[in-house]
């Protein structure tokens, strides 16, 4: 309409003489509407610039970490990329963690909290405690059908009834499933995962769990949000899983200094009564335990210092807590290995570097260490009362695994030629290796709670027991080089009966004791035939027989799953027809 006036009535209305009445128009009404809208939008951004300063002032989220809505539907509304693009506003310009101690106003501080403290970014941080949460509802792959509850309640008991107490016990503190799932989706998966692995009715169980164990461990590797439980679930997936147990045990080890459980022990001594800190302190030492095993195993370095006061005052956190049997196992362990670390820190982890004739009265003077060790702690250990007497014979193993170990050293980069020349001091470490070799599978043999425990007892046990049974067969080929007697048929009567007794266990068709069962066999059967060719000819280290000319380091090579992978390449060419059933048998070893 044209007012030419500038108001009522337009030229329309009045040629045609009719009452104007002015009303808006659509054109208006957008442009009003416009005008609104870009009030209202810079009233919201003040807003959120303002709740924003406050919320980074009380060391809050960010505004846009809260749900924008409370209906289902609007928030299905939102397309990725309105997704992706909250997701970039939220995240912090740094990756800043929490402060690893309190803030004070002092002088000494650690820098990350300097940088915490400057910056402010809470991105990173729990919002809650994960001790204190609560779940109104479990979901889990029990709550979406993928295992029984049934099935999981009787996992549950197997490892609450034994397994647990080959870790010492402090691995499942729950007595019913509901509080152990309400507690930690982690620890249900790896409970029911372990326990169906020792269960011999349990095979298409175990591959469930496993694969939902190993899905919760790849979707939380970069949370921050880790309770005691989460962190004894990667502490029952590296004690007994091999084929993620180096990778989960390092995790652990960060996510426990995370939670500064490496303190935990100073509290301890502090507050003697803090069952919170006594807790954590046990779950530090294991881990502890469990990074040596590892060095061992692997032939690489252990991630914790045994330097450390936690790590040589174990007599006095035995005393504070009443010389009960957990911290008596623990604490054998921690002094076993503080011997052991001082082997590795004298002569290296390089596998290929002479050990020098001087150091041969070191090397002994260590091996002293260890038998003093023995007389301390070897009858030091109860009985218990879900897996017997395996405590004090799981030390009197310990004490041969390690003398084993040590007399390794003694052969680096020892040939063929040297070994004709060898010194009395190495025949005798050689003839130490063979005696601590042997003693290893006569006490399993012997000892009902270790023969019972081949189905229960951790990867580092299992490794260990098959690198003397490989030691020994390897030393049967060339009579050892002739470096010490070797009783060829002891040998391999002991051999059979081991073998024997590993077929003999009940465990689902994964557990290691069958490949180990199959490769042994293998081995012996291809020692025997060659120690029988060999027997009519005078010479047993000719140049002429490429077949026994092994190096002594090979020997000696701590990498024990060389035998599991050697008996399932074998296995693998009779099971070509079999699909994905083989590989499903073999999926828990490291490749």
């Amino acid at each position: 309409c044209k007012m030419p006036h500038g108001g009522p009535p337009c030229e329309r209305c009045q040629s045609r003489r009719l009452k104007c009445h002015v009303d808006k128009n659509a054109q208006s009404i957008l442009e009003e509407a416009n005008r609104l809208r870009g009030s209202l939008t810079g009233q919201v951004s003040q807003l959120q610039t303002a709740v924003n300063i406050l919320l980074r002032m009380s060391r809050l989220p960010p505004l846009a970490s809260y749900p924008s809505s409370t209906n289902p539907e609007d928030d299905m509304t939102q397309t990725s990329d309105d997704l992706a693009g909250e997701a970039d506003e939220t995240l912090p310009l740094a990756p800043i963690l929490t402060p690893v101690a309190p803030e004070e106003d002092s002088l000494y501080a650690l820098p990350i909290n300097s940088l915490y403290e400057a910056t402010r970014l809470p991105a990173l941080r729990n919002p809650t405690n994960p001790e204190t949460q609560t779940r109104t509802a479990v979901s889990d792959f029990i709550s979406r059908g993928a295992l029984t509850e049934a099935a999981a309640q009787q996992l549950l008991l197997l490892f609450k009834n034994r397994l647990n107490y080959f870790c010492y016990g402090i691995l499942c503190p729950h007595d019913t499933l509901y509080s152990l799932r309400s507690s930690s989706r982690l620890l249900t998966a790896a409970i029911c995962t372990v326990a169906s692995l020792h269960d011999p009715d349990a095979s298409a169980m175990f591959k469930v769990c496993h694969a939902e164990f190993l899905r919760l461990v790849s979707s939380s590797m970069f949370s921050v949000s880790y309770s005691c439980d989460d962190l004894r679930a990667l502490i029952v997936g590296a004690y007994w899983l091999g084929n993620v147990s180096y990778t989960l045990l390092g995790h652990a080890i960060r996510i426990a200094m995370r939670l500064n459980h490496h303190l935990a022990y100073f509290s301890v001594i502090e507050n003697p009564g803090n069952e919170g800190s006594l807790e954590r302190a046990r779950l530090w030492y294991c881990l502890y335990i469990m990074d040596h095993h590892s060095s061992i195993l692997y032939g690489r370095p252990a991630l914790i210092s045994p330097k450390e006061e936690a790590h040589q005052q174990w007599e006095r956190f035995i005393e504070l807590n009443g010389h009960v049997e957990v911290d008596l196992r623990m604490s054998s362990q921690v002094a076993l290995y503080h011997i052991i670390a001082k082997v590795k820190d004298v002569f290296g982890g390089y596998s290929h570097k002479t050990i020098p004739a001087h150091c041969f009265a070191q090397l002994l003077s260590f091996l002293g260490e260890l038998d003093r060790w023995y007389m301390i702690w070897g009858d030091r250990m109860p009985r218990n009362a879900h897996v017997g007497w395996f405590p004090r014979d799981g030390a009197i193993l310990h004490y041969h695994f390690a003398r084993l170990h040590l007399c390794s050293y003694i052969f680096r980069s020892m040939s063929l030629e040297s070994a004709a020349t060898a010194s009395p001091q190495v025949r005798d470490f050689a003839s130490v290796a063979v005696t601590s070799a042997t003693s290893v599978l006569e006490l399993v043999l012997e000892r009902d709670d270790l023969r019972t425990a081949l189905v229960g007892m951790p990867i580092y046990f299992h490794g260990m027991i098959t690198f003397a049974a490989v030691f020994l067969t390897k030393a049967t080929k060339n009579n050892f080089w002739e470096l010490t007697t070797i009783d060829t048929p002891k040998v391999y009567t002991l051999l059979q009966r081991y073998v024997s007794e590993l077929r003999s266990q009940k465990a689902a068709r994964q557990h290691l004791v069958y490949h180990v069962s199959n490769g042994l066999d293998d081995m012996m059967r291809a020692s025997r035939k060659l120690t029988e060719e060999a027997s009519g000819i005078p010479d047993l280290g000719s140049l002429e027989q490429p077949q026994m000319m092994l190096t002594m380091d090979s020997m000696f090579d701590m990498n024990t799953f060389d035998l599991l992978q050697e008996s399932i390449s074998q296995d693998m060419n009779t099971a070509v027809d079999q699909g994905d059933e083989w590989q499903n048998q073999y999926e828990t070893w490291p490749e």
